[in-house]
């Protein structure tokens, strides 16, 4: 997999600019994938959450269940679809906190199992780095 990649870039970013301004404020009935990788024969779907007012340990999307749900449901449809992998990795721009939470089941009032990971800057940075290299491997 590794000679068919390339590195992320601003056209990832521009991809989600052109779906805003196309929608022209109109609500969405769909949500972009952040991350997914393929790892011997198993997707991993990553979706970061960016924490603004309560810091990534702290925060849980359980938290508010009630802005978001649909959007957690349908990522946990398509994992299983995929017969992969969630994780939900809670960030913030000082980057010195990251909470990362694997998923194990979902229902409609909220995630009911995980297993979950507080870490620094430098912890999750091994962590996703590995996960790309093995991506790269598989």
């Amino acid at each position: 997999m590794g000679g068919n990649s390339k590195p992320i870039g601003k056209g990832d970013d521009d991809a989600k600019s052109l779906i805003i301004e196309s929608l022209e404020n109109e609500f969405t009935g769909g949500f972009d994938l952040d991350s997914v990788y393929l790892i011997n024969g198993k997707y991993h779907v990553l979706e970061f959450l960016k924490c603004e007012t309560v810091r990534p340990n702290k925060s849980h999307p359980n938290r508010y269940w009630f802005k978001n749900k649909q959007k957690f449901i349908s990522l946990w449809d398509i994992t299983k679809k995929l017969d992969g992998e969630l994780y939900l990795v809670n960030y913030e721009d000082s980057r010195e906190q990251f909470k990362i939470i694997k998923v194990i089941e979902i229902n409609s009032n909220g995630i009911s199992n995980e297993v979950s990971r507080e870490w620094n800057f430098d912890q999750f940075k091994s962590w996703f780095k590995g996960l790309n290299r093995k991506s790269l491997k598989s």
